[in-house]
């Protein structure tokens, strides 16, 4: 019997030997196969990320430039009106709105600089329609709230804007910038804005123009009751 037993035994322990070693076999396979296939997907979703965030970053960098500039520009204190001027040219660029902006400083008056008005941006939105990596230029839609006071009232106003942006020396600057529709009363948003004219100027297109024709005299009434 225990011959038998032994022989039994050791008849059996090579083939149960054999199952472990393929398991442990397979096992490797599928860790090393694992790995690759991490490294290999790893690598592709790096890459993606790594040539992406370039692009991210620039447009975040434009969009910023944008509204910093509508900021700049719509931010007025006629107590410091030079350094309100300052800030309007380091976020512009651009022989023409450099230009106009000199005009503007060279045409403010003793009159304007004590008048104790004072203007307030502030972004309600902003986003970019357009991005181009190789040319650095961008356009931006910004949306922004003011708060103009004065030293008998204050009037809030809300304004959008379309920017053509570019980068110059690492700083995203303005060289255009086109309002889209006139301001809106934050103070009487049912109200919409009047643009006052002077005479011999330009009137509204959709006005009806008064009738020259005299006005027909009533007939008499013929019929009889």
């Amino acid at each position: 019997m225990n011959s038998s037993t032994e022989t039994l035994e050791s008849s059996a322990t090579p083939g149960s030997s054999k199952t472990p070693k393929i398991l442990l076999a397979v096992v490797t396979v599928i860790a090393v196969a694992a790995l690759a296939a991490a490294v290999f997907f790893g690598y592709g979703w790096g890459t993606a990320l790594l040539s992406q965030k370039p692009t991210a970053d620039t447009r975040d960098a434009a969009l910023t430039g944008a509204q910093q500039a509508a900021v700049n520009l719509n931010t007025v204190d006629a107590a410091n009106i030079d350094q309100s001027f300052d800030n309007m040219k380091s976020s512009i660029t651009g022989d023409l709105m450099l230009n106009d902006l000199e005009q503007t400083r060279s045409g403010i008056t003793d009159q304007v600089r004590q008048s104790g008005a004072k203007s307030d941006a502030e972004v309600l939105h902003g986003s970019l329609t357009e991005l181009s990596t190789d040319e650095n230029t961008a356009t931006a839609l910004v949306v922004i709230a003011t708060t103009t006071t004065w030293p008998d009232r204050v009037e809030r106003s809300k304004l959008t804007m379309r920017m053509a942006m570019e980068e110059v020396d690492g700083v995203w600057k303005t060289n255009k910038v086109d309002p889209i529709g006139s301001r809106i009363s934050l103070d009487n948003p049912n109200t919409n804005p009047v643009i006052p004219t002077e005479p011999g100027g330009p009137t509204d297109p959709n006005a009806v123009e008064p009738s020259t024709e005299p006005t027909p005299a009533p007939q008499p009434n013929t019929g009889g009751n």
